[in-house]
């Protein structure tokens, strides 16, 4: 990958014997490709992707495409989700990933600032954003949460927010702390693997200054 010619990934999820939220996974890529390129050359119906392998049809699966001018790869592996259980709050500087770039690296470096917890949440300019891998949404009594801040807005975000399911709020990392102005309780990590209904909650005693 060059400067000239990035690499960026889409991670599409196959589960109950189809693949879900497909046009957004397709609007995201022409999106990425008009502000990269000057071009959307990806069909935003996602018509191109191969069929899942019949041995993995039955499974929840992580299909990953690479792309950048054209489709550089597409990849299926069974999906298991990392078990997250504590946070840790931690500065991004001037970190930018409104892009889905397929170099991951400063997100990687941020996570191994981690210490003891089990992922971090990553503080910009004062403010909350994301995990190094997921969107954040917080359950304050019947209300869901998510920071209006993200470093990338996710698919699976961007759904529950266009659906209503999620209110879109600026929050410092008091507001997601024991006592905030909130009444915040608990975190969920989502992103494409992984749906709210099936994210695990992280009780807010377990984010760690």
């Amino acid at each position: 990958m060059t400067l000239n010619n990035p690499l960026f990934i889409e991670t599409i999820r196959w589960s109950d014997g189809k693949f879900h939220l497909l046009e957004l996974h397709g609007r995201r890529m022409e999106r990425t490709r008009l502000e990269v390129f000057g071009s959307a050359c990806v069909v935003p119906d996602m018509s191109w992707l191969p069929p899942v392998p019949e041995n993995l049809k039955n499974r929840t699966v992580k299909c990953r495409v690479r792309y950048g001018r054209e489709i550089h790869s597409v990849e299926f592996e069974p999906y298991t989700p990392r078990k997250i259980e504590s946070l840790k709050l931690v500065d991004g500087g001037n970190i930018d990933y409104h892009l889905k770039y397929s170099d991951r690296s400063a997100l990687t470096d941020l996570a191994e600032m981690r210490g003891d917890a089990d992922e971090v949440i990553i503080v910009k300019d004062g403010f909350i954003t994301d995990t190094s891998y997921s969107n954040l949404v917080f359950a304050a009594g019947e209300r869901f949460l998510t920071s209006d801040r993200q470093l990338l807005r996710g698919v699976m975000l961007s759904h529950l927010l266009e659906s209503g399911k999620v209110s879109a709020v600026a929050l410092r990392p008091d507001d997601i702390l024991p006592g905030n102005r909130y009444g915040i309780t608990c975190a969920f990590m989502v992103n494409a693997m992984l749906p709210i209904e099936s994210a695990k909650p992280i009780d807010i005693r377990n984010i760690i200054r």
